[in-house]
Formats: C-alpha cells, structure tokens, sequence
C-alpha cells in the first residue's frame, strides 16, 4: 500500500478498501513519523499493511486486524465506547510513542497489551519488529492448529484403542502414540498457562517461571537463566534449580566453546543428546567445565532473543528418566516459550530505561525532582518504622543568574553539571542527589543526623570552591548556600522540605556561601 501523502488521514476519512484474503497490520495514530515509516515499510510475507485514520470499537472487536498499532496520545484520550473496546482487546494492541508518553500508560496497560513501539523508529527496525510480531502471530496459529490436529488425533487414537485387543504388538505400538500425543496436549495447555506468567514486566517472576515451572514442561530436572551483557560480552546467571554451584558469570571470549557461547553467537538452539556424538556431526570442540555435575549427556541450550538481538541464554539439563530430549516432543515447546521468555525480558529493559528516563534530570544526570520525592518518602516511611535517623540538605547555587546573564546559559549548565559530578564523589553510595529546580538540589541523608550532615556539608561547599567549573578556557568559580534539616517521626514530607528550603535561604540571605541548619520541631 503507497498513499499519495506523507500524512496520516484525517478523522473522518474512509480506510482504504481490506483486501481480500491473507492477515492484516494496522496502523491508527496521528504520529506523521511513525506514518511516514509505515509507508516504508515492508509488510511481511501473507500479511498486508493498512492504515485506520478513525478508529473505532468495531475495528478492535470485528477481528478484522490481527494487530493495531494505536498512537499513546489516542489510547489515553479515548471515551466511551473506544475505551471500553481498547480495554477489551488490549491483547491486540501495540501501544506507540516515545518513552516519555508511553510511560503515562502505566504498568497495567503494559501487561495487558500485545507490545509497546518507542518512537521514533526507523522504516527498517520498524519494518524488523513488524517481521517479528507476524511471526509470532503465525507460530502461535500453528501451535493452535496442532493443538486442533492433536485434539483430532487423541479421538482417532481413542478408537483404535478399542480395538487394540486384536493385536497385541500393535495395541503397544497405539499406547506408545497416544501417550506422546496427551503429552503433546498437556504441554499446549501447560504453554498457554505458562505463557501468561511470562508475560511480565517484573524480571524476577520472569525468571521464577522460568526455572520452577518450564522445566516440567520437558520433564527437565536442571535448569538455569542467564542475561547476556552484549557489552562487556558476558553471560550473568539469574537464577537456577541446582542443588551444586553454578557459574555466576561466564565471560564468553575466555570460553568461546561453551555450548551457551555457542548458542549466542548462532543465535540458534541447541539440542544435544550426546556430547560426543554432537561435535561429530557438528564439527566442533565443546567445552564444558561443570559435565561432573550432569546426570546425563542430553541438554537443551535456546537462545533467549528479543528487540533484534540475544538477550540471555535458557539451559535445561538431566531428562528424569535419564532418556535424551526429544526434538519433535520437547525442542518445539522451549522454543516457543524461549521467545516469550525473550520479548519480555525486552519488555522490561524498555520499560526499566524509561522508568530510568522518566526519573532522570537530562542536564546533570542525578535523579530529578519526581526522583528525589520518591526517594525521600521511602526514607521517612523507613524511619517512622524503625527509628533511624534522617537529614535532607538543600543546596542552592549562587548567583547562577548573573552568571546566565553575563557568561550565557552555556556557562550556568557547566557550572550545574560540575556541581552534580561534586556530589557524587562527595556522597556515599545511599545517599541520594538530585535536581529539586532550577539551581536547587537535594539531597536524601538516610541514617544520618543534622550534625553529620552538618560536616557533609562543609566537605562539599570546600570542594566546589576547590573545584570551579570549565567553560572553554573559561574558569567558573562557584559556591553554594546549603540548608540542613533533620527529619522528626511523623512528620510530613511538606513540613521537612518547608524546614530544609527556609534554612537554605536563611544561609543565602545570610551572605551567600553558608549553611544555615533548621530548627528541630517541636
């Protein structure tokens, strides 16, 4: 499909005719980009793409699409009956838009959607995730489909059953098949049951899946998780059910021949029944420092892939009855739930780097104001709980304007970015600073007293005069005015900020380059 204009249709406008036969990709935004990227895109093979320039309840219910990609703006400002429809068959959507706004969807509507899209894109990874959503869509109607086939073959199986008294040999030939097809039923059940636990944006139930309840799937009494990390190209455990010690971390340049090495660097899985018989066939050397603690010979190493690249390799080992994994019985399902498992560790990634980025003050790189707030009510919730002291410190940077005024707001970010690398060398590890406005920052003192921040305070002021900001060949010499102030249990957060910001200004108006420590409550 090439419409004549690089805009979206306007509301109101007729969809272009479906075309008859094949699978439909939908796309409903307002988002010029992202339309112009659909133009250019490449629909994948049996599937078309269409554009929705007024979605309604009817295109979400009718079936009509198998996906639609609705626009973050459209799916928060929906009513009424659109809403409802969106609710309804969230399951079919994929969320689109940058990070910022997909964030104000919220966790829930993360969950219950197919995917999520972070704009911009290009026409090519849009193009790639579009390739991955139809195969998805078309592995899934085929395991439906041998489900369909298996349902069909488990009744056929349950009449010949009937006869099977006729002939010994071949009654035991019949039981061998009926039991491989009610297997292969109970693990369609068992990935559908399975499949929904995976599907979450918390890491640690991921994994908890993972390794309590996908390897009864294939009858597997070992299994582990690793994260790949493509940048320091290493393997890092997550989780595992071994009752001996597993590797925490695997560099993968110092063990190019590990089977998990291997697999990564495929980017295919592995089924092995027998180690020996493998590298014959395979031409490769396999090596394996931890074979002493395998029952067995037989292993299934899947790569876990997701967002266009491999994100962390899955392990089962040791068949309970000692046979080897099958690839028709077993080899199908863990691929299958290897790229569920794959997409949703993408899932969280996405969604951690946005909480990171929707917490995050661009300029200085510490928390931001809606950073900061959190941190503090978690401190003064764990203080009233268990007695510990803690102090806040306000800073304030003095007479940044002046320097905006006459230097240029060049000069002024400098002087904000030095001060922020300041504080982090300054302190420790718990503490948390961040930009509370402007030139304002905060800091969160957990087990600390008014006196000890006091001295944390003196430290830091001596150091940004020690260190002034560089602009160029321009030297920025700057000082802070700090306020400090001690939090009192029950105490609420408006009052404890009240105190902190009235003691920073007390040490401003007090001659600019001082602290000045509030008074305790009574």
């Amino acid at each position: 499909m090439t419409p004549e204009t690089d805009r979206p249709p306007m509301a109101g406008s007729c969809p272009p005719a479906a075309a008859k036969g094949g699978l439909s990709l939908a796309l409903a935004t307002a988002d010029a980009a992202l339309y112009r990227a659909w133009q250019s895109a490449h629909a994948p093979p049996g599937f078309r793409l269409e554009t929705v320039p007024d979605l309604r309840p009817e295109h979400l219910a009718s079936g009509e699409h198998f996906l639609v990609l609705v626009g973050v703006e459209l799916a928060l400002a929906a009513e009424g009956a659109l809403a409802e429809a969106l609710r309804l068959y969230s399951a079919r959507c994929v969320w689109t838009g940058s990070a910022e706004g997909l964030d104000r969807l919220g966790p829930a509507r993360f969950e219950e959607a197919y995917d999520i899209l972070v704009t911009p894109v290009s026409p090519a990874t849009l193009s790639q995730r579009l390739a991955g959503w139809a195969r998805n869509i078309q592995r899934t109607a085929a395991l439906e489909s041998v489900g369909q086939r298996a349902e069909a073959l488990a009744q056929q199986n349950s009449l010949l059953g009937a006869r099977a008294a006729e002939a010994d040999a071949r009654a035991q030939d019949l039981e061998r098949q009926r039991q491989r097809l009610d297997q292969a039923l109970r693990r369609i059940h068992q990935v559908a049951h399975l499949s929904r636990e995976i599907n979450s944006l918390n890491l640690d139930e991921i994994v908890s899946a993972c390794i309590e309840r996908l390897p009864a799937l294939v009858e597997a009494k070992r299994a582990s998780l690793y994260l790949y990390d493509a940048a320091g190209d290493r393997l890092m455990l997550q989780g595992h059910s071994r009752e001996t010690s597993v590797a925490d971390r695997v560099d993968l340049q110092d063990n190019p021949r590990s089977p998990m090495a291997v697999a990564v660097r495929t980017g295919e899985p592995l089924l092995i029944r027998e180690f020996q018989e493998f590298e014959q066939a395979s031409d490769v050397t396999i090596e394996r420092d931890f074979k002493d603690h395998y029952a067995t010979t037989s292993c299934i190493i899947v790569p876990l892939k997701g967002g266009g690249r491999v994100r962390g390799v899955l392990n089962l080992a040791d068949k309970q009855d000692g046979a080897c994994f099958d690839e028709e019985i077993d080899l199908p399902v863990v691929e299958q739930i290897a790229e569920l498992i794959g997409a949703s560790i993408y899932n969280v990634e996405l969604y951690q780097e946005m909480e990171r980025r929707a917490k995050t003050d661009p300029l200085t790189g510490l928390a931001n104001r809606r950073g900061v707030e959190e941190a503090l009510a978690r401190e003064t919730d764990r203080s009233r709980r268990y007695g510990s002291h803690l102090s806040v410190m306000m800073l304030d940077v003095d007479q940044l304007k002046d320097v905006n005024d006459k230097v240029g707001h060049p000069a002024g970010d400098a002087i904000l970015t030095n001060l922020a690398a300041v504080l982090l060398e300054t302190v420790r590890s718990v503490d948390a600073p961040g930009r509370w406005a402007g030139d304002e920052f905060l800091l969160v003192l957990p087990d600390t007293l008014a006196g000890q921040a006091e001295q944390l305070a003196r430290r830091l002021q001596a150091r940004v005069r020690e260190r002034p900001a560089v602009l160029g060949e321009c030297r920025l010499p700057t000082s802070v005015s700090i306020g400090v102030a001690e939090y009192r249990k029950d105490e609420s957060l408006e009052s404890l900020i009240g105190r902190v910001d009235q003691a920073m200004y007390a040490a401003k108006h007090g001659g600019r380059d001082r602290i000045a420590v509030a008074e305790t409550p009574a």
